[in-house]
């Protein structure tokens, strides 16, 4: 019996066919070091970092760069990244306590079962005062859609 090669995320999520590359991504991470007060010399995790497009544009701002993500490709796009392999729901962060001014996530936390892991390694490698950014589509304007894409686990709101 042969076995089915197992398709990686990153190559369905960012093929070119179906995500042409935009400059949404450095217009997205300059808005939020405007609007979060990050400055050069901060430290940022990206959990989830995919491909690692925002991280490069976080570095163009000055601010330190750390990437996880559960691919083995993850970074793969992108020179010069260094992405450590994580699983969201079941490992800690391989970083110290106390390490980031802020944990930048898009698109990230609807696709975990439950997010508590996440949440509780992302406080433990916060900086006091230290900012978790997190992004996920507009349930209400994607409500119709938003389980078409079956790795997506729970919908979020604002409340």
């Amino acid at each position: 019996m042969a076995s089915e090669a197992k398709v990686d995320y990153l190559d369905v999520v960012y093929s070119p066919e179906k995500k042409p590359v935009t400059d949404y991504p450095q217009k997205l991470v300059g808005y939020i070091v405007a609007k979060c007060g990050l400055k050069a010399g901060d430290k940022i995790l990206e959990p989830g970092c995919g491909n690692g497009n925002f991280l490069l544009h976080f570095k163009d701002h000055g601010l330190a760069i750390e990437g996880c993500d559960l691919s083995p490709k993850a970074g793969s796009q992108s020179q010069n990244l260094t992405i450590e392999a994580w699983d969201a729901m079941a490992e800690k962060l391989p970083y110290g306590d106390n390490q980031f001014d802020a944990i930048y996530s898009k698109s990230f936390i609807e696709h975990l079962p439950d997010p508590t892991n996440f949440l509780v390694e992302a406080w433990r490698t916060l900086k006091p005062g230290g900012k978790l950014i997190t992004l996920t589509p507009d349930w209400e304007v994607n409500y119709r859609t938003f389980f078409d894409d079956p790795t997506h686990c729970k919908p979020y709101t604002v409340v």
